[in-house]
């Protein structure tokens, strides 16, 4: 059997411990089996650069951050059907049995149309994805995406850092954080760090409030901003500033991003278990000839059945559109 392996979209910690993952399991359990590193993402399948890889080229990764495959962005498979024609041909005139897949949104999509496109042709390769993005908005209704966890321990130390300063100082920190159109990681760091305020990407924020929370709090606050949130960190000092000018109350206010510190450096113990044991997972069904299809995990050793690709890509069927009602319960719970 010959496998092709890749990570796609944006890198994060415990993409390594996948590609480890499939490597070993497929090498010790058949070791005639050969299984290739797809290099750079979509764009190295259309390219057909490829890397054959072996137990040693493997060893000692599995914590390392990033992706030794390299992930590069490529918009034109989504919306261009000739590449997509050429991605689906490469993988079946290269001989490959399946194409197994950590990557997040686009990769998932990706991944359904390209299958879409092999079963209609009666082409060999199955392609089996699971989740690798730090903003945990892949398939979150039916587990939580590698990297997820990770992204929160950096996050947690960063905002620890900030709140030294800002409690010496008394000072207000305004921080942006990743997540694209999903709150998971800026709320999930705000829980773990004690934040005072986490807005979400579509929230109706009320400022008034926020400044009233803030004049209690007195010593420092920390207001984590989602990235998709359509107000800058500026405009958001601003009108704080506004308030408590009005108010007659004096604040400093001081603005951060920590978006790229969140995503690289090691991986967290759980995102480094559940990438092996999904890695695991994958190259056992496909030595059992399963179709193509999308695994996910809340924790390792959980055995879900893996959806159909095209069920996983549909993100009003298996993704939360906000954090859901009792997740922001738990964050106002503990404000």
């Amino acid at each position: 059997m010959k496998f092709a392996v890749m990570t796609g979209g944006g890198d994060c910690p415990g993409m390594n411990a996948f590609i480890r993952a499939v490597v070993r399991t497929a090498l010790n359990i058949r070791p005639q089996t050969s299984v290739w590193g797809v290099l750079d993402g979509w764009r190295g399948l259309m390219e057909n650069r490829y890397r054959r890889l072996n137990k040693l080229d493997v060893a000692g990764i599995s914590s390392a951050g990033g992706t030794i495959l390299g992930t590069v962005r490529f918009a034109d498979l989504a919306k261009d059907s000739d590449i997509q024609e050429t991605v689906a041909r490469n993988l079946d005139d290269a001989g490959f049995d399946y194409l197994l897949v950590c990557g997040g949104n686009g990769s998932l999509r990706a991944a359904a149309v390209i299958e879409d496109i092999l079963r209609r042709e009666k082409l060999r390769t199955r392609i089996l994805v699971c989740p690798g993005s730090i903003d945990n908005d892949v398939c979150n209704m039916h587990g939580s995406s590698i990297g997820f966890y990770s992204a929160i321990d950096k996050s947690l130390e960063m905002l620890e850092w900030i709140r030294d300063t800002a409690s010496a100082h008394r000072r207000v920190y305004l921080i942006r954080s990743m997540g694209r159109n999903s709150a998971f990681l800026p709320l999930f760091a705000g829980i773990a760090s004690g934040a005072e305020y986490v807005i979400r990407p579509h929230e109706q924020v009320n400022f008034e409030r926020m400044a009233s929370m803030i004049s209690e709090r007195d010593r420092d606050s920390r207001i984590i901003v989602s990235e998709a949130y359509p107000k800058s960190l500026d405009e958001i000092k601003s009108i704080l500033e506004q308030i408590f000018e009005q108010r007659n109350v004096w604040r400093e206010i001081r603005s951060v991003d920590m978006s790229y510190f969140q995503r690289g450096g090691t991986a967290a113990t759980t995102d480094i278990l559940r990438a092996s044991w999904l890695g695991y997972r994958m190259v056992k069904d496909a030595f059992d000839r399963c179709e193509s299809g999308y695994y996910s995990a809340f924790y390792t050793g959980h055995m879900s059945d893996p959806l159909p690709l095209a069920v996983a890509a549909d993100d009003s069927q298996t993704s939360y559109a906000d954090i859901p009602p009792e997740f922001i319960e738990f964050a106002l719970a503990l404000r």
